[in-house]
């Protein structure tokens, strides 16, 4: 059976299994246990709870996370990705609010699970101090993002994220001989709808990289591995144009996706890298992940702001809010089911009705259907009277030479009115001055864009990836 053959509604036991023979570790010479998915499926059908049950994997990047992914769906259970260095408090926390019947993790120490076993090169614990909440087979949990409960999920069935990584594929042609490099995290929505099951509904190769993100070790692992595509947030794409910003030869397709890139650093790519199909995605968790691409390597500069054309069988609409900004609607067959675990505090990915959601994104769509992204419903603020969008504050300061991230914060001035406050991080040999960042601000922001506070901040590891 090939990559094209596959139905959506049924992964195969035997396309799963080639599939993870192609799949390599960039800092490992090969797959430790290439032949344990059929033993590994059977363990873990054999767990005490009911079909679709929830089982939370907290494994490094790599293969064996992967395996466990795949086997816990071909076992007929939930799966849900955490990250590997979650706290023991906070995998507790979400397995309750989950109703998480088991947990896979390098070594469990106390998260409260009995009957701890080796399987699959990591150990497999059941949790016994709840009650089991299942799904029905065919279902996956992805956290959501930070704007979210800390232990909320959006639950998915797996041929809707299967479908949306076929259609974001297609948005990039994506191909069979293609070999995509993941440097961002599996259980980051983007990395393991858009990159691994992208590369198993077109039969690529995959190479597993990081985190911790080196541009010298990126760039070292494309040519190395004869990396033909590949998947950054902006925060990355910076590094790599803040040194030098030329691409290897065997990278042929570089698409950028997790929040905005500001256009001025897709002008340059392209610039400095005229052969390559450089693609600017948008998604959200909500939505499955993936919504709308821009083949910004085929597009006038004047469409290097947008986040493109929403992809085959997506829909984008928008409403008026109370600010006076439109919040972007998705329409699409791979938005989530509902949410599950804890109530999400955040209006950002609420459904609207079944397959509508509210993103909690202001923009716009333009008359040839592109999509814009101006900030969120949070990223807007009265400052002396005026509408201000702070995440067009924040992406001017994240335009200045050495910061790569910047973070806003509203508080209330002397007048009542709101003040901001602004937090750059920088990660380079001479950071620049607050009075620096002050006066490039002053030449890119108006008069009440001006944030009253700067602060510099050293970027610590593993920021990047933020």
């Amino acid at each position: 059976m090939t990559a094209q053959n596959m139905t959506d509604q049924y992964l195969d036991p035997i396309l799963v299994s080639g599939f993870l023979d192609r799949i390599e570790e960039a800092s490992a010479p090969q797959d430790p246990d290439p032949s344990e998915l059929p033993a590994l499926v059977d363990r873990l059908a054999a767990l005490p709870a009911p079909p679709g049950a929830v089982v939370v994997i907290a494994l490094p990047n790599g293969i064996r996370a992967l395996r466990f992914f795949f086997a816990v769906s071909l076992a007929g259970h939930t799966p849900v990705l955490l990250s590997p260095s979650t706290p023991v408090s906070r995998v507790r926390e979400v397995a309750r609010e989950l109703g998480a019947c088991a947990l896979v993790r390098a070594a469990i120490r106390a998260e409260g699970v009995t009957g701890v076993t080796r399987a699959g090169g990591a150990e497999l614990g059941v949790f016994t101090e709840w009650p089991y909440r299942h799904h029905g087979p065919g279902h996956v949990i992805l956290m959501s993002s930070g704007t979210s409960g800390m232990a909320t999920g959006c639950l998915h069935t797996l041929d809707a994220l299967l479908r949306n990584a076929r259609r974001h594929g297609r948005s990039l042609g994506q191909r069979a001989e293609d070999t995509t490099l993941v440097s961002l995290p599996v259980y980051y929505s983007f990395a393991l709808v858009a990159q691994v099951l992208g590369g198993l509904v077109h039969g690529s190769r995959l190479v597993l990289a990081g985190p911790p993100f080196s541009v010298a070790d990126y760039l070292g692992t494309v040519v190395g591995r004869g990396v033909t595509l590949s998947s950054l947030t902006p925060s990355l794409v910076k590094a790599v144009v803040t040194a030098g910003g030329e691409l290897p030869a065997p990278l042929r397709t570089l698409t950028v996706g997790g929040q905005a890139l500001d256009p001025s650093y897709v002008s340059r790519l392209l610039k400095l890298n005229p052969e390559l199909g450089l693609y600017v995605t948008y998604g959200l968790t909500e939505a499955g992940p993936r919504v709308s691409t821009l083949a910004a390597h085929r597009e006038p500069p004047h469409r290097h702001g947008s986040v493109g054309l929403p992809l085959d069988g997506v829909e984008v609409l928008t409403r008026p809010t109370d600010t006076g900004a439109r919040e972007l609607l998705v329409r699409s067959d791979t938005v989530y089911r509902r949410r599950v675990g804890e109530a999400a505090p955040s209006k950002r990915g609420d459904l609207i009705e079944p397959g509508l959601l509210a993103t909690g994104d202001m923009g716009h769509v333009d008359d040839d259907g592109y999509v814009y992204i101006h900030g969120r419903s949070s990223d807007f603020a009265v400052v002396r009277g005026e509408k201000v969008s702070t995440a067009t504050v924040r992406r001017a300061a994240e335009s200045l030479p050495g910061v790569v991230r910047a973070k806003i914060g509203i508080t209330t001035g002397d007048d009542d009115s709101a003040v901001l406050e602004l937090e750059v991080y920088v990660d380079d040999a001479v950071p620049p001055s607050e009075a620096e960042v002050r006066r490039l601000l002053r030449s890119l922001l108006t008069r009440n864009e001006l944030p009253m506070t700067v602060r510099i901040q050293p970027l610590r590891a593993g920021e990047h990836h933020k």
